[in-house]
């Protein structure tokens, strides 16, 4: 008995859903019988502003300024810093940046693939594909900081969405 109950109370449930989902849909719309028509001036409002007299004759002279002198002016340290860093790198031979790893795997078919296919996606960047045994490392982009680095990811990822940005060292041509 109880059992029938449940079945016919399943039937009824499914006829109803059915039905609310065949009803006919309405979107609400905008009624524009009741805009409201500003005509009001607002030009009383407005604030009146004396026009500035600007003398251009003969006797005016352009007063040219010196720069600022400050006794916080870090221009010479940081100079001196940026040719430190700059002398490192240059020593290293490599520059630390980021990369976009679309593909890390054993399959060195799979990386040449993905190195194609990336190659129709992004034609003007070039893909490098890099083996550290017993992995391919399927890599695009060249980046001084991450944040470089995001709308070639997001295109990317749309593909691939395994891929990451990770830290490089690209070598100083």
């Amino acid at each position: 008995m109880n059992r029938i109950i449940y079945s016919l109370g399943l039937i009824v449930l499914a006829i109803a859903l059915g039905a609310a989902g065949c009803s006919q849909k309405t979107v609400p719309q905008k009624d524009t019988s009741q805009l409201v028509d500003f005509t009001d001036d607002l030009s009383k409002y407005r604030p009146e502003v004396p026009e500035a007299a600007v003398d251009q004759g003969e006797g005016s002279e352009v007063i040219k300024n010196d720069s600022l002198k400050s006794r916080f002016d870090i221009s010479k340290k940081l100079n001196v810093l940026l040719d430190t860093i700059r002398q490192r790198n240059f020593e290293s031979g490599e520059l630390e940046g980021y990369t976009i790893l679309v593909y890390s795997g054993t399959s060195e078919t799979e990386a040449g693939r993905v190195r194609n296919r990336l190659y129709d996606i992004v034609p003007d960047l070039e893909s490098r594909v890099k083996y550290n045994l017993p992995t391919y490392f399927v890599k695009v982009g060249r980046f001084y900081q991450q944040i470089e680095a995001q709308p070639l990811y997001l295109q990317i990822r749309e593909y691939y969405p395994d891929a990451t940005i990770v830290p490089d060292k690209f070598p100083i041509e």
